[in-house]
């Protein structure tokens, strides 16, 4: 995937490290002051803050996959995990979700006790169940009925497939599938999202549609959101900050201060997909 997208921008390497060098950082500071208050204008944050300190994960008494760890992602914000395979990217997330217990340090969740949810690669559908009682599987149990269907059509309506309750999963295609799977993690209302490469086995086109929805409802709703991603170009559309994960650690801290909507294409983008791609596949940041 990292070599399919850096042939992607091969005509415009050479210019990257030139302009981001001439960038100052009062530039730099105020573009992301810009971003901040578009964000703040947009939308109210619901979102839930996270502190890692001293994170750290081994499995069998082996090398730590996770390794001392600090990171803060403030409530609402975007923000995207790069790095080759193996590096860390996904134990973080589980770490982050309650769903890993660390080998040392802590991980402080902030802001209240909304729900942590998270869409995974593939849709992980029951086969069994129509497209609305998939998405209700998002709710915990209890409460009547009537109001679990009744908040699960309208994440159905929210992902834009309210006319597919009724059906099985079987009978959709790969993106809708993955549009119910969206639709079950939003049902209940989360504070924090993952989303751990959910648009990896899309066409081309439907991965750009998707990416254009999770947007459009992260800035409706204001959750906090974590995007796992091979995918540099993505990661550059989509996120507010990006984190370079390599051997556990983070290797680079990178704040995407391009004002919303982006603009594929975008010159800007260009160049820090260009950074973040020289440091993954060159060692350079």
């Amino acid at each position: 995937m990292i070599a399919s997208t850096l042939r992607r921008f091969d005509g415009f390497a050479p210019a990257f490290p030139t302009r981001l060098r001439r960038e100052t950082r009062e530039n730099q500071v105020s573009r992301e002051n810009q971003v901040s208050r578009e964000i703040a204008r947009d939308r109210s944050t619901t979102g839930l803050g996270i502190t890692l300190r001293g994170l750290s994960k081994s499995f069998d008494r082996g090398a730590p996959v996770i390794d001392g760890l600090d990171l803060h992602i403030p409530a609402g914000q975007f923000v995207a995990v790069v790095g080759r395979s193996g590096c860390g990217k996904s134990t973080l997330l589980r770490l982050i979700l309650g769903l890993e217990t660390p080998s040392a340090g802590r991980v402080a969740v902030e802001g209240g006790d909304a729900p942590r949810r998270i869409m995974f690669q593939e849709p992980r559908l029951l086969p069994w169940a129509r497209v609305l009682d998939n998405v209700a599987v998002g709710l915990s149990r209890g409460g009547p009925a009537a109001e679990r269907r009744a908040r699960a059509a309208a994440a159905l309506a929210e992902v834009g497939l309210a006319e597919k309750a009724g059906q099985w999963p079987a009978t959709l295609s790969g993106g809708q599938r993955q549009r119910v799977a969206l639709a079950r993690a939003l049902v209940s209302g989360p504070g924090l999202l993952a989303l751990d490469e959910p648009l990896g086995a899309l066409d081309a086109l439907t991965r750009i549609d998707m990416q254009a929805m999770i947007e459009r409802i992260w800035r409706a709703q204001g959750f906090t959101a974590l995007l796992v991603t091979h995918d540099v170009a993505e990661a550059v559309a989509l996120a507010d900050r990006i984190l370079v994960v390599e051997a556990g650690r983070i290797a680079l801290d990178v704040p995407v201060t391009v004002p919303r909507p982006r603009r594929r294409g975008d010159p800007d983008l260009a160049a820090l997909e260009g950074r973040i791609l020289d440091h993954l596949l060159d060692g350079r940041a």
